[in-house]
């Protein structure tokens, strides 16, 4: 009789630990990513006509390249000059970072008390 019918395991377990998994793995691709908030000091072309931009972080240089197949990426960056703030968030791909997250505005966020 076992035979003729088939059995069905229950799935809910193994896919509530699935959806963990893929949660997790999504967390630490995020801590893996590589952000920047401050000056632009170099901009520059690949010789693929990508952009090369090289963001000063307090005493620490850190070189973005912006696809150009990423058009608002790109559109924002070919505006950008250099001694401009940016925010900035990239990946880590072979010998480059490139850049996923581009803002353009303040260096720095500033606390103020309210006065009442």
């Amino acid at each position: 009789m076992a035979g003729s019918s088939k059995s069905r395991i229950d799935r809910t377990l193994i896919n509530e630990l699935s959806a963990m998994s893929r949660k997790e793995k999504k967390a630490k691709e995020f801590k893996r990513r590589v952000r920047a908030k401050g000056k632009i000091i170099k901009k520059g072309m690949t010789k693929n006509s990508n952009i090369r931009l090289s963001v000063q972080k307090g005493r620490e240089k850190i070189n973005f390249i912006v696809i150009k197949t990423h058009k608002e990426r790109y559109a924002l960056a070919e505006g950008l000059e250099i001694g401009d703030n940016v925010s900035a968030a990239g990946i880590r791909k072979l010998r480059a970072i490139i850049c996923t997250q581009l803002k353009a505005g303040s260096d720095r966020s500033i606390q103020k008390k309210l006065v009442q």
